[in-house]
């Protein structure tokens, strides 16, 4: 449900200097969204930044000058890093280009038309079935298959987390599909920096501990967990802060949440809604569970 997206800055520069184009990019680009940038042409966000700056207006205390430069760091921001020497050279379009052979973009957002089937210019890019156009909210089978159309991108483009909030997280069900996600992610990947992954799940009457349900994750996975980082943690709720009640997938670039958790059927003609979550909640979900946690651990592995 989330995108990675390669920029032109000059589609960048353009839109700072409409007042439209510049809300919507406020609006419509970045976490919360569907659309990610990508860290092409440079390897990092600060590179990413000042390749940027460098192509922006001289003046830089203009009203252009500030919109641009606050665009600019909302590039930076939250972007998908790929794994490549940082490329040289001036025609950005062509660079776009061969980027996009060694490794496909989403979608290249170009100034001007270049040879890519996953290209859109400003000029085109509200047309009629144009890619731009992504889903927020999907109705999904209750399979393995199903659940992974709602979060692939989210585990093939992750580097630094992958977070795993389902109540019942300890269930049989819940640890098959932990499984199939960590094993997705080491199929599909971008990136040879694989995320760690964490799991929190609520203590109830039934649930066992941390450790086990780890080992449990780890038994007859089907990939090398010597290569895997994984934390798992058992909470209880605590009076007077906020219960244990959603259930997400989370990353570095967004968060998905799902109706019924991780735990899938396998039944086809069952389904489930996916909703990608906006910037505020998505918040919210770190500072609860991760940044500033409001739960008991009971117990972790």
């Amino acid at each position: 449900m989330i995108h990675e997206y390669a920029l032109d800055p000059d589609v960048l520069l353009a839109w700072a200097a409409n007042d439209r184009d510049y809300a919507e990019f406020l609006r419509e680009y970045g976490l919360g969204t569907p659309r990610i940038f990508s860290s092409f042409p440079a390897g990092k966000a600060a590179k990413l930044r000042s390749y940027f700056l460098r192509r922006g207006p001289a003046a830089v205390d203009t009203l252009l000058g500030r919109r641009y430069l606050e665009m600019v760091n909302k590039v930076a921001e939250v972007i998908v890093l790929r794994n490549a020497p940082e490329i040289q050279g001036d025609n950005w379009g062509a660079l776009a280009e061969g980027e996009h052979k060694r490794l496909p973009f989403d979608v290249i957002l170009s100034a001007e038309t270049i040879n890519s089937e996953r290209n859109i210019t400003p000029a085109n890019m509200y047309a009629d079935g144009s890619i731009w156009n992504h889903p927020d909210q999907l109705n999904i089978q209750r399979t393995n298959e199903g659940f992974c159309t709602a979060i692939a991108s989210l585990l093939r483009l992750a580097t630094q987390r992958v977070v795993v909030i389902d109540a019942y997280g300890w269930t049989t069900k819940a640890i098959i599909q932990m499984q199939y996600l960590i094993q997705y992610t080491l199929q599909n990947h971008i990136d040879r920096q694989i995320p760690p992954f964490t799991l929190f799940f609520k203590k109830s009457d039934s649930s066992p501990s941390a450790t086990y349900v780890k080992s449990c994750i780890f038994q007859n996975a089907g990939f090398d967990v010597a290569n895997i980082e994984l934390n798992v943690f058992e909470l209880e709720d605590v009076q007077g802060h906020d219960v244990f009640h959603n259930r997400c997938i989370l990353t570095e670039h967004g968060a998905v949440k799902t109706g019924h958790g991780i735990g899938v059927s396998g039944d086809q003609a069952h389904t489930d809604e996916a909703f990608l979550v906006n910037r505020i909640l998505y918040e919210k979900e770190c500072n609860q569970f991760i940044d500033d946690s409001c739960f008991k651990i009971v117990s972790q592995a």
